[in-house]
């Protein structure tokens, strides 16, 4: 399946989606307790500060905190040097940013500048290859899951619903 198909697929998905298949990828490759935080939609604002989800896990006897910056457009340098800033404040061990679209040059070029803090970054083209690799949102015999995300997004929506109805 050519990833590119389920990249674009990525692209149109909603906020609070991307959020559900960033946490289950997280997940899988190890990065231990994913916590969504409170933004769920594009125009909410965090209160956090510049990510969205939390990872918690413990290496050895060693806790680590990872924080995750989710976007849904390209990974501009404004949008690094915030979640660079926001594992600063938070003594976080590491930062991620995460988007189903690419990474400029300027921003790819300015990875590597930030001394005393570590940022990855999965773009479109890595998040597609995770979810192929631990076979989320594809098909048994490759292809883009249409239906997968559909029901994803449906599922989305109606969680939204309930926070929305259920919020104190």
């Amino acid at each position: 399946m050519p990833e590119n198909e389920l990249q674009a697929t990525l692209q149109h998905c909603s906020l609070h989606s991307v959020l559900m298949l960033t946490s289950k990828v997280l997940t899988r490759s190890g990065y231990g307790d994913v916590q969504i935080l409170d933004r769920r939609q594009g125009h909410q604002k965090t209160r956090f500060g510049g990510y969205e989800l939390l990872c918690e896990t413990t290496v050895g006897t060693v806790p680590m905190r990872i924080a995750v910056k989710v976007i849904l457009d390209d990974i501009r340098v404004r949008m690094v040097d915030e979640l660079a800033g926001a594992v600063l404040r938070t003594n976080a061990n590491h930062g991620l940013i995460v988007s189903p679209f690419r990474v400029t040059r300027t921003a790819r070029k300015h990875l590597e500048s930030y001394c005393n803090v570590r940022i990855d970054v999965i773009d479109g083209g890595v998040f597609a290859a995770l979810l192929s690799k631990y076979q989320i949102g594809v098909r048994s015999r490759g292809g883009v899951d249409y239906t997968f995300f559909a029901e994803l997004e449906d599922v989305s929506e109606r969680l939204l619903a309930f926070i929305r109805e259920n919020r104190t």
